[in-house]
């Protein structure tokens, strides 16, 4: 017999993950009509450090493919958040910018994020101990980019 040790970790990783996520989401809905796939789509353009970015690293940057990217962006570029421009080096592809108000509705959600956050873990999780998973959990995904990043050299 296995040790389900491993599988029991990813079932409650996963879970959490669902838990903050329907929270966090359903705050940001309230708060803001802002749901959380889009709040990551401004998150990520803000922190990206440039002024535009390819749908295709947005979908690389959020995990998911480049179609759900672009339908995602679509539906944010709707609710006038961010533009669409044309790429000036590939004719097929489009770049997408925070607009002004894109950007001034990241700083209030922003804010009802880390309250979300807060409300579930806060009580349960010391900082020092938000800090060591944060660390975990990064060296996992920045380990498994650089896995990706060399079969994709290959």
């Amino acid at each position: 017999m296995t040790d389900d040790r491993r599988i029991r970790w990813l079932n409650d990783l996963v879970r959490v993950e669902i838990m903050l996520w329907e929270h966090v989401d359903a705050r940001l809905k309230q708060a803001h009509g802002l749901s959380l796939a889009a709040f990551e789509t401004l998150y990520t353009l803000d922190r990206s450090g440039q002024e535009t970015l390819r749908v295709g690293d947005l979908a690389r940057e959020l995990r998911i493919t480049v179609g759900g990217a672009s339908k995602l962006a679509e539906r944010v570029r709707a609710a006038g958040l961010i533009e669409r421009r044309p790429d000036p080096g590939d004719r097929r592809a489009s770049l997408i910018a925070l607009t002004a108000a894109g950007r001034t509705l990241l700083g209030e959600a922003s804010r009802t994020y880390d309250a979300a956050v807060a409300e579930r873990l806060e009580g349960v999780l010391s900082e020092d101990e938000q800090r060591q998973v944060h660390t975990l959990v990064s060296r996992l995904l920045n380990a498994r980019t650089a896995i990706a990043q060399l079969d994709d050299a290959q």
